[in-house]
């Protein structure tokens, strides 16, 4: 997918931040360790949940989509009220970073 580079996605992702009173952690890493124009891959780590948890961009129908992806778990979990607002709180903070994601990429895409 174009514009999809590490050193933009980490662009992205820092603009993201400013706009954002952040609690929970957002890195990019190289998808798959090979550098080149798919190579970022934006890894949020939930508070009160060890599931990995990442966004990516997949093609559907011709159209770039960042999606979130929920690594499966071997284990439960509980968590008490506070947890669970946390856990809720995290949640809306990476639907709000796949929702700039694509807001992002849908305007580069329109520009050309």
């Amino acid at each position: 997918m174009p514009y999809r580079d590490q050193a933009t996605v980490e662009g992205w992702v820092d603009e993201f931040r400013q706009q954002e009173n952040l609690e929970t952690a957002v890195s990019v890493l190289e998808k798959d360790f090979t550098a080149g124009p798919d190579s970022g891959l934006v890894v949020v780590s939930l508070r009160t949940a060890s599931t990995v948890t990442y966004i990516q961009p997949v093609v559907r129908d011709g159209v770039p989509t960042w999606v979130v992806t929920f690594e499966p778990r071997h284990d439960g979990f509980d968590l008490d009220s506070d947890g669970v607002a946390a856990l809720s709180h995290d949640l809306g903070t990476l639907a709000r970073l796949c929702e700039f994601l694509q807001r992002k990429t849908d305007e580069i895409l329109s520009s050309r």
